[in-house]
């Protein structure tokens, strides 16, 4: 899938007579979406039949002169007669925007469950004896700026309350955090043990990925084990 190829699709639908912007405009995106988020697009527009507004996931970080394009913060404008012969130049153009990065703003893991260790386990794990019940998470960003991000812990149990945290992840980077090994101002276990819970992780500044993770060991010495590995889910 090229530029060249939305342009061609464009003068197709007009030559079979589409004049409608709007018709065209909902065609193009029904066409088109999946790939133009892929190139860092998240709706286009047909302002006039020559001229194409396309919203961009991200930020003008300089001037872009490409002509027949005029660039502006999260969006610009596409003389479609100034591109015909080049689709490239909207490429072009594009690299001078950031990236928001992949993803979304919010995640929500609505099962999670740390079961308590054994006696045995957890003098196995002091000294460094393997890996035991626990939960993580694992975030990925994608985007050219560095994000703040909130993880919200939801029981179902009324009687506990709510805890939370927050923590940074590196523009182009993936930060995975054992949630057993989160600590509170006391230095005490963050999230309690044998507690259903839902984890929530909002990011401040970019889009992010969330997956979550848990092992469960059980049995004598600990001989049993199973991996559970879930993306999280976006309700945007």
């Amino acid at each position: 899938m090229t530029f060249g190829t939305l342009l061609g699709t464009i003068r197709d639908y007009q030559n079979a007579g589409i004049s409608s912007l709007e018709a065209l405009t909902t065609l193009l995106n029904d066409t088109f979406g999946d790939w133009l988020a892929s190139q860092g697009i998240s709706h286009l527009v047909m302002l006039e039949a020559d001229k194409l507004c396309l919203n961009v996931t991200g930020t003008l970080k300089h001037a872009n002169l490409v002509k027949g394009i005029d660039s502006y913060s999260r969006f610009m404008v596409v003389a479609l007669d100034a591109v015909t012969e080049n689709p490239d130049a909207i490429s072009d153009a594009l690299k001078s925007y950031t990236s928001d990065g992949d993803g979304a703003y919010v995640w929500i893991i609505p099962d999670g469950y740390m079961a308590a260790l054994t006696s045995a386990e957890q003098e196995w794990e002091t000294h460094g004896g393997g890996y035991f019940s626990h939960e993580s998470i694992c975030i990925s960003n994608t985007a050219d700026s560095d994000t703040r991000c909130l993880l919200e812990v939801l029981y179902e149990d009324p009687a506990l309350e709510n805890v939370s945290c927050e923590f940074d992840v590196p523009a182009h980077r993936s930060v995975h955090y054992r949630l057993d090994q989160l600590k509170d101002e006391k230095g005490e276990p963050l999230i309690a043990k044998d507690a259903p819970v839902s984890y929530k992780v909002t990011s401040r500044d970019a889009r992010i990925v969330v997956q979550g993770s848990r092992i469960l060991t059980s049995g004598e010495n600990s001989m049993f084990a199973s991996f559970g590995t879930v993306m999280a889910w976006c309700p945007q």
